[in-house]
């Protein structure tokens, strides 16, 4: 039986994100070091944050924890980005977040895990 794992705010480890100047990541979760089939991540994006269009090799199920900016989505358009809004982009959907007017906090899932 795997071991539950458990994440405490004092033990959050913010890096800086790997594409994204002056965004921060904090991975709770992984393939790589946990060997689960996801990753589950909080990521910090300030204002000013500029966020090219992309796509992923996977789903992307971001829930905003805080902050305000917009979701550009192909085939969708712009959606709000606010304290409480779930959006789940398929896999391969060019999607770009945008428009940062208060520092965005999302908790971002990737299903299966981001390689």
């Amino acid at each position: 039986m795997e071991a539950p794992k458990i994440v405490q705010p004092r033990d959050i480890k913010w890096e800086p994100h790997p594409q994204l100047a002056n965004a921060k990541v904090a991975m709770l979760v992984s393939h790589r070091n946990d060997g689960m089939d996801l990753s589950c991540m909080l990521v910090y994006a300030p204002v000013g944050t500029v966020i090219e269009k992309h796509t992923h090799e996977c789903d992307d199920i971001i829930y905003v924890v805080k902050g305000k900016a917009k979701m550009w989505i192909e085939e969708v358009g712009d959606v709000p980005m606010i304290e409480g809004t779930f959006i789940r982009i398929p896999k391969g959907t060019e999607h770009q977040p945008h428009d940062i007017e208060e520092d965005l906090t999302v908790y971002d899932v990737f299903y299966p895990f981001l390689a």
